[in-house]
């Protein structure tokens, strides 16, 4: 196990949290207004990933960030338990549930060893967490090992093909800002979280393709692998993503921002 992946990515999320905004965070609206500053930068994630179809469904999310997506899901009935390695997380994810009146079993566990028995769960959920896990493999083979046959898993991760890759972070801070020589590859792609510098704070973090995802879910029956999130903004220079502006939708699917999976269990071995 990757024991520096680990200690950064707790420096990380200690000092911030993913998501966090300015604000009382013993108050039930703080966590609304997180929620909201979310998914109107998200929007695509509510209608794809159909928080709303778990009634009454074990669902686990691995990293739970603030629990802003997981209570989706406890809204709609489903029975959630979230896991994480930071502490800030668990307990921000505790409070938003108690405040808004839901139940939640949390573990501060890493994801390579999932605290749950075989078979025992009906969906694995984890957006933008397993790409900053060196072991992905591990991590997979868990969620294999946990879900019953049948069992749903739904994940995102960073694209390498997206504009935001190739434009902001490699043309722009890689070879405009000097950062792929001063930081190098691994620390300028830590940059892409709120906060990190790449080098005192450098938070792992891999891209992947549509290719690598299928490669990792090999063992799974793939539903669905596609990119999504793009807004002129991932362009760089700013000439460049207003010209393109009114076609950006269209390239979505192409040079969007997360590469995600949906995938089942097989029912026979």
């Amino acid at each position: 196990m990757d024991t520096s992946a680990r200690q950064h990515a707790s420096q990380q999320w200690n000092s911030r949290a993913c998501g966090e905004l300015e604000g009382d965070k013993n108050s039930a609206n703080y966590f609304i207004r997180v929620e909201n500053d979310r998914y109107s930068q998200q929007p695509w994630q509510q209608s794809y990933f159909r928080f709303d179809a778990f009634a009454g469904q074990r669902v686990l999310e691995i990293g739970v960030g603030q629990g802003t997506d997981l209570i989706q899901f406890a809204r709609s009935g489903a029975v959630c338990s979230g896991l994480d390695i930071t502490e800030n997380h668990l307990q921000l994810t505790e409070r938003n549930f108690a405040l808004q009146g839901h139940k939640v079993a949390l573990y501060r566990a890493d994801a390579t060893r999932l605290p749950f028995p075989d078979g025992s769960l009906d969906c694995v959920y984890s957006f933008g967490v397993i790409h900053h896990i060196p072991e992905a493999d591990e991590v997979v083979a868990e969620i294999l090992r946990v879900l019953r046959p049948g069992g749903k898993v739904m994940a995102a991760f960073y694209y390498k093909w997206s504009a935001f890759h190739l434009f902001t972070k490699l043309l722009c801070h890689g070879v405009r800002c000097g950062w792929l020589w001063s930081k190098g590859y691994a620390g300028l792609l830590a940059t892409i979280e709120d906060g990190a510098d790449g080098v005192t704070v450098k938070p792992f973090v891999k891209l992947y393709s549509k290719r690598a995802i299928r490669r990792l879910f090999s063992q799974f029956e793939v539903e669905d692998v596609s990119v999504h999130q793009l807004i002129a903004d991932h362009f760089y220079p700013a000439s460049l993503g207003r010209a393109l502006s009114p076609v950006v939708q269209k390239l979505t699917g192409i040079m969007g921002w997360y590469v995600v999976c949906v995938a089942r269990k097989p029912v026979s071995p």
